[in-house]
């Protein structure tokens, strides 16, 4: 036996796995909660042991900090900026996107689009009815095709649903 004794080792997934499953039965113990966080960079145990038994990551939960209605805030000189006819240079047509809800930690008017390499300035029309808001476009480095993400704020000018996918026609100044 000696020297050449089997060693028994343990892969870096199975390991995370072992120190969650720890942390979670420590979960009730609030000294834990700090080393818990850190570990896991904030995670829910959890959520952690889900995407490496499936290898599917869960989907970001607003945890009511930031409400709709605070996403939405914009001041009446942001609004009035928004709905504005253009005037001066012509729009560049970009093409059309469907959109989703963004995130909530952004307030005013923007879409993130793959549409664009670089911030800029520009419009979007919503296709079902027709109407348009001026935003600012960003870049969200998605592949041509992958949809865009738009403002809670520039969905209500809109008249878009927050839980649709509405079909954008998308301009840039």
């Amino acid at each position: 036996m000696g020297a050449n004794m089997n060693k028994v080792s343990i892969k870096p997934v199975g390991l995370l796995i072992v120190v969650a499953v720890l942390l979670t039965a420590c979960a009730s113990n609030t000294q834990f909660q700090d080393l818990k966080r850190k570990i896991l960079g904030g995670q829910d145990s959890d959520v952690v042991v889900h995407e490496l038994e499936t290898g599917e990551q869960e989907k970001p939960q607003n945890l009511g900090k930031i409400t709709v209605a605070d996403a939405a805030k914009v001041t009446e000189s942001e609004r009035q900026k928004a709905v504005a006819k253009p005037v001066g240079r012509p729009d560049r047509d970009l093409g059309t996107t469907i959109a989703s809800l963004g995130l909530l930690d952004k307030t005013g008017f923007w879409l993130e689009t793959p549409l664009v390499e670089a911030e800029a300035d520009g419009r979007v029309v919503y296709l079902q009815s027709g109407t348009a808001i001026n935003l600012r476009l960003i870049p969200n480095g998605g592949a041509a095709g992958s949809g865009s993400q738009i403002s809670v704020a520039a969905m209500q000018i809109l008249g878009i649903p927050i839980v649709d996918l509405a079909e954008l026609r998308v301009f840039k100044r």
